[in-house]
């Protein structure tokens, strides 16, 4: 009795041992090879990420680089400039609370951005739709990095 229970115990151990062995197969893929290159460079991205904010905060106060507001056309800036900043640090940090601190900055740089318009215009004027679109736009860069995280 004791034989075929030591048996039947190693026969389990080994086919847990085999089921994760292939639970943790490296995943291959373009989803795996873009973040372990994302992951590789993941200083100097987020160093261009610093860049890419400051760019947007001077932009948001000149008048010369301002979008024309003809056909809504600012609000899809928004959306996209603010997406891609969201979208970022999610996919080049390995740790979850540091990319959700950097998207918190990208949260707070929407009103951010009206403020300075506000105050330091230079004929800009501050509006809540743009920071609204702006929002959103964190929104949909976050989803969309959750997903491609998941996918890969």
């Amino acid at each position: 009795m004791s034989d075929n229970s030591a048996h039947s115990s190693d026969q389990i151990l080994r086919e847990t041992d085999l089921t994760a062995d292939n639970t943790n197969a490296p995943k291959s893929g373009f989803m795996a090879g873009l973040k372990g290159l994302l992951f590789r460079f993941r200083i100097l991205l987020l160093l261009l990420w610093v860049l890419g904010l400051v760019a947007i905060g001077y932009a948001g106060i000149e008048r010369r680089f301002a979008v024309p507001d003809k056909n809504n056309l600012d609000k899809f800036v928004h959306v996209g400039v603010f997406a891609a900043m969201a979208f970022w640090p999610i996919m080049v940090c390995g740790r979850r609370k540091i990319s959700m601190f950097l998207v918190f900055i990208v949260v707070l740089g929407a009103p951010g951005l009206e403020l300075m318009q506000a105050h330091f215009g230079n004929g800009r004027i501050a509006s809540l739709a743009d920071m609204t679109a702006s929002l959103c736009g964190v929104a949909l860069g976050a989803v969309i990095a959750w997903f491609a995280r998941r996918i890969g």
